[in-house]
Order: C-alpha cells, then sequence, then structure tokens
C-alpha cells in the first residue's frame, strides 16, 4: 500500500508540467529560506526597540521608508529586464540575453550614481528634524541619513542579480541571498545590543551594509558558475536595447511610483501626525501581518516569469489553470489571517511583551489590507508577467491620488489614528482590485481586447 502511494505521488510529479513543476520547487525553496527571514525579522523587532527605544526606533523606520522611497525610482529597469530576460531565455537566445543584463546594469548604475549625487548636494537642505519630528541631532540625522541612501542606491544597483534570477525562474537563490542579508544583520544587530549604547548611527550602518556585501559576494561566485551565461559585461552593454527594456520599463516604474506612495508614505504620514512613536506600534502590526504577505508573495513571485514564457509559447490552457490554482491560494490565505487576526493579542503578548500597545482595531484593518493587497498581488502576477500594464498603469495612478488625503481624513480628521492610515491604503487598492481582477481573467481566457489587452 505504501509502495502504491509512493508510486502514485512520484507519477503525480511526472504527469506535472514542468514549468508548473519549476515554479513549485522554487516555492517549496523560498518558503523554506523566507520562514528563516520572516523568523529574523520578528526577532529584530524586540532587540531593536530595546536597543534604541520606541521613539528613536520609529525615527529609523521612517528613515528607511523615505530613503527605499526615493531609491525606488529606478524607471522601470529591473522589471523590464525581468520580462525581456525571461523572453530571450525562452527563445534560447543567450546573446541577446546576456546584452539585456549587461545593458540593464550600465542604465542602472548610471540612474544610481546621478541619485547618490543630486542626493549628497540636496540633502543637507531638508530640514531633517521637522520632516521627522523627531528631537535627535541634526547633524547625526544628516550623516545617518547620508549613509543610508548612498547605500541604497549600491544595493539597488547589485539588486540587479535578483531580477537575473527571477527572469530565469530561479526565485529561491534570490531568496537565499536574501536570507543570508537578514542573518549577517540579526548577528550584528544583536553585537550592538552587547558592545554599544542606544547608536543610531551603528544600528543604520549594520542594517544597510550587510545586504551590500552579501550581494557582492554572491554576484562574485554566481557569475563566474551557475549565471556565467549571463555574465554582464561593459563591453556588451548596448543602449540601442535600453528602449527594448524602458518600452515596458517605463510603465513599471510609474506603477512603481504609486506603489511607493501607497506602501512607503505610511510611516513618514504616521510620523507627522502622531509622533514617531505611533510609527513602532503601527510596525510591530504590519510587521506580524506582513509575514503571511511575504509568505505568499514567495509562492506566487515565480509565476511572473513562468506566465511570461507561458505567453510567448501561446500557452494559454496553462495560463487558464495556473491562475485558477493561484486564486485557490488566496482563499486559503484568508482564512490564514482571519486566524491571525484572531489570536492576534496573544502572539503579541508573547512576542512584544509591553513594549508596545497594539488595538485589536488596528489589528483588523492591517488583516484586510493584507487580504486585498495578496488578492493584487495574484491579479498583477499574470498581468505583469504578460505585460499588459497599461490599465494598471492609469489605476495606480488613481490609488496614489487618492491615498494620502484619505491617509489624513481617516487618520488624524476622523480621529482613527494609524488605523485609518491603514485603513486609506486598502480603500486605494479596492478599484485596482475590481477592475484587475476582471482584466486578469480576461487575459486568462483569450477573451482580452482594447486597453484590457495593452
Amino acid at each position: 500500500m505504501k509502495n502504491a502511494s509512493i508510486a502514485a505521488f512520484r507519477e503525480r510529479i511526472r504527469a506535472t508540467h514542468p514549468r508548473t513543476r519549476k515554479a513549485h520547487l522554487n516555492t517549496l525553496f523560498g518558503l523554506a529560506v523566507k520562514g528563516g527571514g520572516i523568523i529574523i525579522s520578528l526577532v529584530l523587532v524586540p532587540l531593536t526597540i530595546d536597543y534604541l527605544s520606541k521613539e528613536t526606533y520609529g525615527t529609523w523606520l521612517t528613515i528607511s521608508s523615505i530613503v527605499t522611497m526615493i531609491a525606488l525610482f529606478d524607471i522601470g529597469v529591473g522589471n523590464g529586464l525581468r520580462n525581456k530576460l525571461s523572453e530571450a531565455v525562452t527563445k534560447q537566445d543567450m546573446t541577446l540575453a546576456r546584452v539585456y543584463v549587461s545593458t540593464a546594469y550600465a542604465i542602472f548604475g548610471l540612474l544610481q550614481t546621478g541619485f547618490s549625487l543630486l542626493f549628497i548636494v540636496l540633502f543637507s537642505y531638508i530640514p531633517w528634524q521637522k520632516l521627522l519630528n523627531t528631537s535627535i541631532d541634526n547633524e547625526q540625522l544628516q550623516l545617518i541619513i547620508l549613509m543610508t541612501a548612498v547605500s541604497m542606491a549600491v544595493k539597488m544597483l547589485l539588486d540587479i542579480l535578483s531580477y537575473v534570477l527571477f527572469a530565469i525562474q530561479d526565485s529561491g537563490l534570490a531568496g537565499f541571498i536574501n536570507l543570508l542579508s537578514n542573518i549577517v544583520i540579526l548577528v550584528g544587530t544583536y553585537l550592538l545590543t552587547k558592545f554599544s549604547n542606544a547608536n543610531l548611527f551603528y544600528l543604520g550602518a549594520v542594517t544597510v551594509l550587510s545586504p551590500i556585501v552579501v550581494l557582492l559576494i554572491s554576484g562574485f561566485v554566481l557569475y563566474r558558475n551557475k549565471l556565467n551565461m549571463y555574465r554582464p559585461s561593459l563591453k556588451l552593454a548596448d543602449f540601442q536595447y535600453a528602449k527594448s527594456l524602458l518600452s515596458l520599463g517605463y510603465k513599471f516604474f510609474f506603477i512603481q511610483m504609486a506603489v511607493v506612495v501607497l506602501f512607503y508614505t505610511d510611516n513618514l504620514i504616521i510620523t507627522q501626525l502622531f509622533g514617531p512613536a505611533e510609527v513602532t506600534t503601527y510596525n510591530v502590526a504590519f510587521r506580524y501581518f506582513n509575514s503571511i504577505n511575504t509568505v505568499f508573495a514567495i509562492v506566487i513571485t515565480p509565476y511572473w516569469s513562468a506566465f511570461t514564457e507561458a505567453y510567448a509559447k501561446s500557452d494559454l490552457n496553462w495560463i487558464k489553470q495556473t491562475y485558477r490554482y493561484l486564486q485557490k491560494l488566496w482563499v486559503g490565505l484568508v482564512i490564514v489571517v482571519i486566524l491571525m487576526i484572531t489570536v492576534s493579542k496573544s502572539i503579541y503578548s508573547i512576542w512584544i511583551g509591553d513594549r508596545v500597545n497594539i488595538s485589536f482595531t488596528l489589528s483588523v484593518c492591517m488583516g484586510i489590507f493584507v487580504i486585498i493587497s495578496c488578492w493584487n498581488s495574484v491579479t498583477v502576477t499574470i498581468i505583469n508577467g504578460l505585460g499588459k500594464v497599461k490599465l494598471q498603469l492609469y489605476l495606480s495612478a488613481i490609488a496614489a491620488l487618492i491615498n494620502i488625503p484619505l491617509s489624513i481624513f481617516f487618520g488624524k480628521t476622523l480621529g482613527l489614528g494609524s488605523s485609518g492610515v491603514i485603513i486609506a491604503t486598502s480603500f486605494s487598492l479596492l478599484i485596482g482590485s475590481v477592475i484587475g481582477g476582471l482584466q486578469a481573467w480576461k487575459l486568462s481566457t483569450g477573451k482580452a481586447t482594447g486597453i484590457w489587452d495593452k
């Protein structure tokens, strides 16, 4: 009986479409490594609060959001590369694939160098104390922010490696590299708690420099071995292909700008309206619920490039079946989020203790946000994979325009505090949830025409 079951399981694996099998393997590997990353992320919260204080930790979170928000304006090169490289690999054109990678590094290098130089010139004119609503010394703030901004620019350039791995449907390895970075950050932060006292600069250095070291080593090893056929070279960088990368990339760029407004302005809004301590409260709840969001992202990430490959091969049947499968996964996620809301108070007590007090209202609002966000992740995976992002561009712009006014209205005017900020974000996403879902269905069934197919 046991042998028969094993044989049936093996037969089922053999019968699975190779593209689906590869996506499943990447998902399993990604879940394993990201599980470690989630644990590290959760452990870091009480460790960092104890090291800095609730208020200073909130300031650090806001600094990170602002710098990440600026650095993410990458004109969509990464996602443009992801789709174009995937197409080149599908057609087995390794020369073109390497040209795409080299050109992406060249464009991104110039872009991030320009960003760093511009930031160095302008950052001293920004009233950081007032912007961050903090009493931390302004000179110390400037030093921390400058280091963080330049380091983020370098990391963004090196992280092209991740887009290459995504394009060849090896997202599990990209997740493993991220896990290594998190491990180094955790070890570094733990050592700080033992050998220094509440130094924000030291914490910032550990947090922003660790990923750079890990990415440098990973890129050096992988481009000499596993990714040798995609190894970037300045000689192969050809700006004639920049248009090819950016023709789709600029759309991703504007979508990314909208994402920045939707997800990275919350900390700044909260610190201005309610103070940096409330940023800490908000982010504790966010970290808890974002853990399932992260797991879900790992599950569906491999399917972006898989959809690109399937579309290039006109495999509409696989696209339709896989989209239905992802929808079923989302239903399972909804059940998990409801359970997380139910036990949230007990989890906070075990995890954070009495360091931070989180209302049940904030937990419910954060859970609703995750449900909506993950549904959108399902729909945009097929939309982005097929490169039909014009409608998404318009929807993202609408969401970005209404998000900040709604955050102020719900948070301050209605007196809902940080709960109102996440309600505003959820409300802003709802339009895209409905229309994006309809577009994804049309694309998966071959019924998309007009703007639905652009």
